[in-house]
């Protein structure tokens, strides 16, 4: 009696193993649609409502809640504030319950020189020559 519960048990072994992982593989998945769905609709709302000034990612925290970070504005308090209004709005209207929310807010960096900030340095080779040889 007790190989035959052996041989069954060692037989159901890795099928178990193996629809464990499936369960779990199927449950990040689901975590990360989530937070997809999450990103989407929240960039959408601020985009809605103030145009293209951010673009925010957001992931599931693992003890619960939410994790927002974005690049904003920081010369622009204004924008700021209503980034943060708009963000506040969206995780609180989707929430049933309260649930820790964690803003992280930093400096954006622009690829773009302002004009006035550009080298006026000619570029080599063409400061004293002349066009036509």
């Amino acid at each position: 009696m007790t190989a035959q519960l052996t041989t069954v048990v060692v037989l159901l072994l890795p099928f178990l193993a193996i629809s464990a992982l499936l369960v779990l593989a199927e449950r990040l998945q689901d975590r990360r649609e989530r937070a997809r769905y999450r990103q989407i609709a929240l960039t959408d709302a601020i985009h809605r409502e103030l145009g293209a000034v951010a673009a925010p990612t957001v992931r599931q925290r693992l003890g619960g809640g939410w994790a927002v970070a974005m690049a904003v504005p920081l010369d622009r308090p204004a924008a700021v504030a209503a980034i943060l209004r708009v963000t506040g709005q969206h995780f609180s209207r989707e929430e049933q319950e309260t649930v820790p929310l964690e803003i992280i807010l930093s400096p954006e960096t622009s690829s773009v020189w302002p004009r006035a900030a550009r080298p006026a340095v000619p570029p080599r080779g063409t400061a004293g020559t002349s066009l036509a040889a």
